[in-house]
């Protein structure tokens, strides 16, 4: 080590880099969590509702196919012994109008529904006896101007009365003799047609294979024909099946299923409504909501409230970081000025008219407390110091001003100790170094010293330096002051130290202290 202390530049310390501020906030987080978990929750609820909707139409179609193959069932048992009854009439002939065969004709009647009613007509078209309340006359009518020029029977569209539907039979075989007319009430379709509790605003409908209506539940004002559907063709070409259509007789959105009968030429109809369907769903999503919304409100008044604590607790950070950090750079600067005045204090001592080993002496004392500062403003904590690298610059200053011929081995473990015990650990190991380089080889000659800093398992540390020089004698009392200066540091450190003969009859320093500072109870 030279024997001036050379004042370092001044160097600002560098500063603690900024603590990038994160891109997502923990209030934005929890606002955004809080916010997508509502939102999944009502996506997962749409989605089922949807779902469900679609199981419903579904099942409706189901439904309305089973009502419409159910009134075509029952309809072709009503429709064919109707028309067993009349072909038992038709057989009659004439005789059918004669009084003495009433009572057959009853009996063929008696299969049929109690409120069905027949009236007999000529070959003019004239009711023949009691026409039960039917048209007095049906010569004008197409379905007696068929069965006149030698169709068997035909089922009759509704007219202006819709409280039967009709089924026409020619009598007489080669030479017609009149027409039988067999009336069934319309609400024969109520009797197929409630059973199946379609609900509200459902229908039952049967159409004739060419498209007039012939009977209907409710009933409707005036004849109708299927052939104005849109789905028309649809119905025509298969055999049954299901569609989805607003009504143009009642604006009602309907779910309708259709059911052919080839052997009458009829075509049953079954509808249900889209929004009796849909009234249970819509009733339960109703329900689930009234739950769901306060629960979703409650969770983002919670998440808002969370957030603004979370807010509130990132600011108050933010300023303590900010504080830390300007407190950081206070401290790196009060180092680093301290650093700097120690070393303008060296400088000014050498410019003192005093002893040259008095100055080099202080000189070394000086710059072992201006490394400590130095090494405590590079680094990053301000509460313990890495002793190894300001001890090995320490050594080597040290080294650079002793004797070449003296060898220098070190063992300095990578120790933290508390800020207030590196300056005096320092000076310790600088006034034990310096006086072994002095002392320990007189007149040039050769030896070793060894320098060692290891921790003692104990929470302590032990730092010893031992050179093979001449020794020393305890009689002769110390002419400086640095063995008084050792033993204040030891007693600063709360540590204990001894100076003894070494292995190799020079001299062991050895220094005991605690890494941590000792706390009271």
């Amino acid at each position: 080590m030279t024997d001036v202390a050379r004042p370092a530049a001044e160097v600002t310390p560098p500063l603690v880099n900024a603590v990038p501020k994160p891109r997502w906030s923990g209030a934005a987080i929890v606002v955004g969590l809080a916010s997508a978990l509502v939102v999944a929750i009502f996506a997962i609820f749409a989605l089922l509702c949807w779902q469900a909707f679609g199981n419903t139409i579904e099942q409706t179609k189901t439904k309305a196919q089973v009502a419409a193959d159910v009134v075509a069932d029952q309809l072709q048992w009503s429709m064919s012994a109707s028309l067993t009854a009349l072909r038992f009439i038709a057989d009659l002939g004439e005789a059918a109008f004669d009084p003495a065969n009433r009572p057959k004709i009853e009996v063929a009647l008696d299969r049929l529904p109690s409120d069905a009613l027949l009236a007999l007509y000529d070959a003019t078209g004239t009711v023949h006896g009691d026409g039960n309340g039917l048209a007095d006359n049906i010569g004008g009518e197409d379905f007696f101007a068929a069965l006149k020029q030698g169709q068997n029977w035909l089922i009759v569209p509704v007219g202006k009365d819709t409280r039967y539907m009709l089924i026409a039979q020619r009598l007489g075989g080669t030479s017609f003799v009149g027409v039988a007319l067999l009336a069934l009430p319309a609400t024969l379709l109520e009797g197929f047609w409630a059973p199946q509790n379609l609900g509200k605003d459902s229908t039952a409908a049967v159409n004739r294979q060419d498209g007039p209506m012939v009977g209907r539940y409710p009933t409707l004002a005036g004849p109708q024909s299927a052939t104005s559907s849109p789905m028309w063709a649809t119905i025509q070409s298969s055999q049954n099946g299901t569609y989805t259509i607003r009504s143009p007789i009642d604006g009602v959105l309907r779910v309708v299923a259709f059911r052919h009968i080839p052997q009458l030429g009829l075509i049953t109809f079954a509808t249900v409504s889209q929004e009796t369907a849909f009234a249970a769903i819509w009733t339960a999503i109703f329900t689930v909501l009234w739950l769901l919304v306060p629960i979703a409100l409650m969770l983002l008044v919670f998440a808002l409230v969370i957030a603004r604590m979370l807010a509130q607790t990132e600011g108050t950070n933010a300023k303590l970081a900010a504080a830390l950090a300007h407190n950081d750079v206070l401290f790196r600067e009060i180092h680093h000025r301290v650093k700097n005045n120690l070393q303008s204090v060296a400088s000014l001592l050498q410019m003192q008219p005093i002893d040259r080993a008095i100055k080099m002496n202080m000189g070394q004392r000086i710059a072992a407390m201006s490394a400590v500062h130095e090494h405590i403003y590079r680094s990053s904590s301000f509460t313990t110091v890495r002793v190894k690298p300001y001890l090995e610059t320490l050594i080597q200053n040290i080294r650079a001003g002793g004797d070449p011929k003296v060898r220098l081995s070190e063992q300095i473990e990578d120790l933290s100790v508390d800020k207030d015990a590196a300056t005096p650990l320092g000076l310790i190991l600088n006034e034990v170094l310096s006086n072994a380089f002095k002392h320990a080889f007189p007149e040039g000659r050769d030896g070793a010293i060894t320098v060692q800093l290891v921790a003692t398992g104990d929470g302590r540390g032990r730092l010893m330096v031992e050179d093979d020089g001449v020794g020393f004698d305890p009689a002769v009392p110390a002419k400086g002051i640095g063995q008084r200066l050792i033993r204040a540091l030891t007693d600063q450190l709360s540590g204990t130290s001894e100076i003894a003969t070494g292995a190799n009859a020079g001299s062991r320093f050895e220094l005991v202290f605690p890494l941590a500072k000792e706390t009271a109870d």
